[in-house]
């Protein structure tokens, strides 16, 4: 087999909300198969989920407490416009309508990387949604099929909350709100429990794989490709491998 590596991403140089969200990603995809993984991955596997829970909980500590009256409204209101786009995607594909159901379809494909965006930390989210936005509007057959179920002006909405949230997110908070969690003691040892995790992975995956561990391998190395995408670089092409 020819040895496969993860794509290259600096988890130390990203902003602590997106390093928070890469891992416990990482983890909610790893624990299904947690059986199929041996003693060595899983160690790490542990590790990384212990340590991420507590920057967890730092982070939304410290964000609750410059999550002002103005901006909580926001927040809900891009929730509830995303949730509903959602419940109505789910019931249109249920439906007896063939069209509408395939309307839905070509929806549901789409909005499944996005599909619990609104669990995210507050950064992290609105940068998730203004990427959902930015592929919407440049995909003639996504807005066709969103006027199709009557949910385009839903789309219109969750792009102009979103972009509310983060005026004034920014102009109100950010300064203040990343001098003071950006210095999280935290962050250090849940980037380094991420970044064994993988090179065990990596290691694994090729001396003595099986077929959850290299799914496992992929799926993680999507994540490390989407963030790298979000730091500003190039799309990366499939993980690399050597014969």
């Amino acid at each position: 087999m020819s040895k496969i590596y993860f794509s290259s991403l600096h988890v130390n140089g990203m902003n602590i909300n997106n390093v928070y969200s890469l891992v416990k990603s990482s983890i909610e995809i790893a624990t299904p198969v947690q059986s199929y993984l041996g003693e060595i991955i899983n160690a790490a596997l542990n590790q990384m989920t212990i340590n991420n829970q507590n920057f967890g909980q730092q982070i939304n500590k410290n964000q609750k407490s410059e999550f002002t009256d103005n901006l909580q409204p926001l927040d809900k209101n891009r929730n509830a416009t995303a949730a509903e786009i959602n419940r109505t995607v789910i019931f249109y594909k249920k439906g007896s309508d063939e069209i509408k159901k395939a309307f839905a379809q070509k929806l549901k494909l789409f909005l499944t990387p996005y599909w619990d965006a609104a669990t995210l930390p507050l950064n992290t989210k609105t940068g998730i949604f203004s990427e959902m936005a930015g592929k919407y509007n440049s995909n003639p057959e996504l807005t066709e099929a969103a006027r199709a179920l009557g949910i385009d002006l839903k789309f219109t909405a969750l792009e102009t909350q979103n972009n509310a949230f983060d005026v004034m997110y920014k102009s109100r908070n950010d300064e203040a709100s990343e001098h003071k969690i950006s210095g999280s003691s935290l962050k250090p040892a849940v980037v380094e429990s991420y970044n064994t995790f993988c090179i065990v992975v990596e290691q694994v995956v090729n001396l003595t794989p099986n077929e959850h561990i290299i799914a496992l391998f992929y799926k993680l190395d999507d994540y490390r490709k989407k963030y790298h995408a979000m730091q500003g670089g190039k799309e990366i092409p499939p993980a690399p491998e050597s014969k």
